[in-house]
């Protein structure tokens, strides 16, 4: 994986914060990443309705300066079901520990390795009410490896059992360490290391060589892709069939990626492969780069990533 450095601490303002978070979550949300859902093609979850739950998440954002990271999570999930009957999870994991170091002017490692005992039933009760507002879909499923969803809930309810000596981020430990292992879990341990070695400087250099935010959100999310094997469709459909995506993926950027006209139609190519097989799709790589992009609207300012907007070619 390619090495990136942290930021240097800044402070944001809670305004700052929840610009950062609503522009990064609308325009990675309607980026055509291959194999997810976008604005041109719903994926199991409606575009709308993702787009109504991003004001509760953000504003719970904009907070995370004042409530524990548990908490912060807990209300964005919370919020976003009542607006939009869905919420997301990731989202608000990924989001809310990036956004309470900006406010505090902290470091991200400080942060997470202040996580407690008291962040992790929040924490659970979040995962479990956005389990619950899965649109349709049960709330434990079984993958052709015969494992079951839920590795990060088992291993919250075990920290929880633990003592007050465990912490949030042992738990995430746990559900890091499993095989495959959950993603945001891993980057909690591992201090987000996809998103800030990865993520950010991928979606930085995409966005100095084109005009457009939402092909630099696929150059960057290509990237991410092709170095680190999805984990959630390793989980789904095993470790080698997610090394093979990202293989083609790596392949998608030797033709050129965005950048050239073979890349863009190899992009096409690879979008429909994906969702020809949903047991394929790269559901844990978009979130990095959701807040890669958080990362360098709080850098920059909101207008840095919403200034880039261009209409899309007519279909």
């Amino acid at each position: 994986m390619r090495e990136g450095s942290t930021p240097e601490p800044r402070v944001s303002s809670p305004a700052e914060v929840t610009s950062a978070a609503a522009s990064a979550l609308v325009l990675g949300y309607s980026a055509p990443l291959p194999g997810t859902g976008s604005r041109y093609l719903d994926g199991t979850v409606a575009h709308e309705t993702r787009l109504m739950g991003i004001p509760a998440l953000a504003a719970a954002a904009s907070g995370a300066a004042g409530r524990p990271v548990g908490g912060t999570v807990l209300e964005a999930v919370l919020g976003s079901l009542s607006l939009a009957g869905h919420a997301d999870l990731r989202a608000a994991g990924y989001l809310t520990p990036l956004a309470r170091a900006t406010l505090l002017g902290e470091r991200l490692g400080k942060v997470l390795a202040g996580l407690s005992h008291e962040d992790i039933r929040p924490f659970a009760r979040a995962l479990e009410a956005a389990d619950s507002g899965r649109q349709g879909q049960p709330r434990a499923r079984t993958y052709r490896s015969g494992r079951r969803a839920g590795t990060l809930a088992s291993a919250l309810d075990f920290a929880a059992g633990a003592g007050q000596g465990a912490t949030l981020r042992d738990a995430m430990r746990f559900a890091a360490a499993e095989d495959p292992g959950d993603p945001m879990a891993r980057e909690y341990v591992k201090n987000f290391e996809v998103t800030l070695g990865l993520a950010r400087p991928a979606l930085s250099n995409a966005l100095t060589r084109v005009e457009s935010t939402r092909p630099a959100l696929v150059q960057a999310y290509l990237e991410v892709l092709a170095e680190v094997p999805d984990l959630d469709a390793a989980r789904r459909a095993g470790l080698g069939e997610a090394e093979e995506v990202s293989r083609m993926a790596h392949g998608v950027l030797k033709v050129g990626g965005v950048y050239s006209r073979r890349g863009l139609q190899a992009i096409s190519n690879l979008d429909g492969l994906l969702r020809s097989d949903p047991r394929l799709e790269p559901s844990a790589t978009e979130t990095p780069v959701v807040a890669a992009a958080f990362l360098l609207a709080l850098e920059q300012g909101p207008g840095y990533l919403g200034g880039r907007v261009r209409p899309a070619s007519r279909r």
